[in-house]
């Protein structure tokens, strides 16, 4: 199995619930995006790492016309339903099938650092871009709650975001999580494609438990839980973009 079919394979395990309680966790940069990109009529947009469609959706009632693609095929799956009006293919990050400049409008929202090679997946993204492309991450400056019991739990990722130029503007975009109770917080944590391998190796109620002490000190007065977070957004024109 290449490494992008088990990310997406990962992903896909428990992709409804990942949908079901994370999926939204985003809204506040992809609403930015849209704002940023002047998206709307007659836009077209490429979503990269687009997982269970929920900003090709926001896309398409912005009167954009919107295409994601997924390593996974249990998000892409999902994706169909959240946004019928919409084109998903099931596809890795890397080389892509469309010409250069197909789309106004390219996104890549925590999907780069999926790539095996994160400066070629934003060169094809940049490639098939006519004008926008929006990169956004974590924050490397500001460290998210979320992030933080990722490493407490797992260790980091390993991966690493994309090198990339300059960008057109910067921006900080606060991503708060809520949870209502212990029950919905671990459902949660447990849905991502990044706890599957230590779910296999030690078991289920093994990392749940360590979630619970790691998530210990999110704990509201009320048995909820809260999760401050900071992703950074790039967005970059392509006719900015140096030439290679």
């Amino acid at each position: 199995m290449t490494d992008a079919m088990r990310v997406g394979e990962l992903w896909g395990r428990r992709a409804a619930q990942r949908a079901a309680l994370g999926a939204k966790m985003s809204l506040p940069a992809w609403k930015t995006a849209i704002e940023r990109t002047n998206t709307g009529p007659g836009s077209t947009v490429l979503d990269l790492g687009c997982g269970s469609g929920e900003f090709c959706a926001l896309a398409t009632e912005a009167g954009a016309h919107a295409t994601g693609v997924d390593a996974s095929h249990e998000m892409i799956k999902l994706a169909r339903t959240t946004a019928p009006a919409a084109e998903f293919h099931v596809r890795a990050l890397g080389p892509l099938p469309w010409q250069d400049g197909t789309f106004d409008v390219v996104t890549a929202f925590n999907a780069l650092f999926f790539a095996q090679d994160p400066e070629a997946a934003f060169a094809e993204a940049v490639r098939v871009s006519n004008d926008y492309v929006v990169v956004c991450d974590w924050h490397p400056e500001h460290p998210s709650d979320t992030i933080t019991v990722g490493w407490s739990v797992k260790g980091p990722s390993g991966r690493r975001r994309a090198k990339t130029p300059e960008p057109h503007e910067k921006l900080t975009i606060d991503i708060p999580q809520h949870f209502p109770d212990e029950d919905s917080m671990l459902r949660a944590f447990l849905s991502t494609g990044g706890y599957q391998p230590i779910i296999e190796t030690d078991g289920e109620e093994c990392v749940a438990e360590k979630i619970r002490a790691a998530t210990e000190q999110f704990r509201t007065g009320e048995g909820g839980y809260r999760f401050a977070n900071k992703y950074l957004m790039s967005v970059f024109r392509k006719n900015e973009i140096p030439r290679s």
